[in-house]
């Protein structure tokens, strides 16, 4: 395994193979989301749910893959009439996987009181600044933004190669529904958080 398949694996893994390990981790963010009271409002964007049910994490999520996975799948024919629906499906689910695992960093306990100590320290801050609190909280923003980059790259180079795009154009054009998509699934899913 080299870099280019870490950060394409459309390439290199059978398709068939990519679809169940992103519908296992759909399933993955469902039940992630119900243990920590989350849900995907849109992709790229994890919420806090009032009440927590699986219906009420699910949905959401569903919605906000599902949508990006239509959006894109018609962008993808437009600019290129050979895109597959699969190869599309995958882009989205395996773009996402890794992002279950901001999903569950809320339940870890130490993490969890590091913010609480550094929002108290926010509102009091003529005391001592926690040196350890401030190394959690800039180890996970680190780590989000790895994972953020990561998963931005996975979803590029999927998008590109299912549709085989090169123009700059397509690429802006990509980018640009992309982030009215996201805006949008998060309009219409926040009746449920």
């Amino acid at each position: 395994m080299n870099w280019k398949t870490i950060f394409n694996p459309f390439e290199k893994f059978d398709d068939k193979l990519l679809l169940g390990i992103g519908l296992c981790g759909a399933a993955l963010a469902i039940l992630t989301g119900y243990w920590t009271g989350t849900c995907f409002s849109s992709i790229y964007k994890i919420s806090n749910l009032e009440k927590v049910t699986l219906q009420a994490v699910a949905i959401p999520t569903l919605i906000s893959f599902a949508s990006a996975i239509i959006i894109l799948f018609i962008l993808g024919r437009i600019l290129n009439s050979k895109t597959r629906f699969i190869d599309i499906v995958n882009t989205v689910l395996i773009s996402q996987l890794l992002l279950v695992v901001l999903q569950a960093t809320d339940k870890i306990s130490f993490i969890k009181k590091a913010q609480d100590r550094m929002i108290t320290h926010k509102d009091h801050p003529t005391e001592v600044l926690p040196i350890w609190d401030v190394a959690v909280m800039i180890s996970m923003a680190s780590l989000t933004l790895i994972i953020l980059i990561y998963s931005i790259t996975i979803y590029y180079n999927g998008f590109k190669t299912a549709t085989n795009i090169k123009k700059w154009q397509h690429i802006v054009l990509f980018a640009a529904i992309s982030l009215i998509m996201t805006l949008v699934c998060q309009i219409l899913t926040s009746k449920y958080f």
